[in-house]
């Protein structure tokens, strides 16, 4: 499982990254220059790996993927750059509980006795994180969440990866995993650049004067997803989801010890309750 344990790592170390360079650029160069810098990687990983027979069904998919992860990747990293690292990340952990949500509304499945205690842990864990809003009333943790504007955002990007892990799976096994994120990282800046020179304040020039940075940002986040990609090989996709969910442990870290994010003795017991919480779902 090192493979899933470095996935890990490098989602709690890319959201940093993110945060810091959020200091001096905005949110439309840092999405757009995560999936640019991070195509060169993964064009090689293509390479290493053999283009494979893509079925027809593929391309509908791929579309409705770019078309769901424009908009979620945005809000992932404006929900970063708006909250702490330990008031954000752990809200991701929302996936796994929306699947469970849209399988009932879609599929009228009900989750088993196990997928009901993971339910639990994750909403206990949502409320031990805010806990020191305790002292304004019972509901204020809860109350807290609505108010934390990057809390609320990532709850939100967290549903919308609940709908597009789906399309992801489907996508891989109509072509393969190599060839699906390539091609995806190769549209995904090419479709994202009007909204760069639409809605970023410095349009081109912020990627210049940045550009160590945010080549360092897609180096990241493409060995997260070859990670990600080599441990779905070699273990069961909801370990594999499991682990990588610990990151939200590494990223409260993070934020403590790089920019100063205080109330730790909530957040790190709130995320490993989250945290136990998705484990259960996934193995449910």
């Amino acid at each position: 499982m090192l493979y899933a344990f470095l996935c890990s790592l490098f989602n709690a170390v890319q959201g940093a990254w993110i945060k810091r360079l959020l200091d001096h650029t905005d949110t439309y160069i840092v999405t757009w220059a995560a999936a640019a810098f991070s195509f060169p990687f993964l064009l090689l990983f293509l390479l290493w790996s053999g283009i494979p027979d893509i079925q027809p069904s593929f391309w509908p998919g791929l579309l409705a993927s770019l078309a769901l992860s424009l908009l979620a990747f945005t809000l992932y990293v404006k929900a970063i750059g708006l909250s702490p690292l330990s008031l954000t990340f752990p809200f991701l952990s929302f996936t796994p509980l929306f699947l469970l949500l849209t399988s009932w509304l879609i599929l009228r499945e009900l989750p088993n006795a196990q997928g009901l205690l993971g339910i639990l842990l994750i909403v206990s864990g949502a409320y031990i994180i805010n806990l020191e809003k305790l002292p304004e009333g019972f509901l204020s943790p809860f109350r807290n969440i609505y108010q934390e504007r990057g809390s609320l955002l990532m709850l939100l990007v967290a549903l919308i990866w609940s709908v597009t892990a789906n399309i992801d799976k489907y996508c891989v096994l109509k072509s393969s995993p190599s060839f699906y994120l390539s091609l995806f990282y190769l549209i995904f800046p090419i479709l994202y650049l009007p909204v760069v020179l639409l809605a970023s304040p410095k349009g081109l020039l912020g990627i210049g004067r940045n550009l160590p940075g945010l080549v360092l940002l897609g180096t990241l986040g493409a060995l997260l997803v070859i990670f990600q990609m080599l441990a779905i090989r070699m273990a069961l996709v909801s370990y594999v989801i499991g682990i990588k969910r610990a990151g939200m442990l590494f990223s409260i870290l993070f934020g403590f010890l790089f920019f100063g994010e205080k109330h730790l003795k909530y957040r790190l017991p709130g995320a490993a309750l989250m945290m136990g919480g998705v484990a259960l779902i996934l193995l449910s």
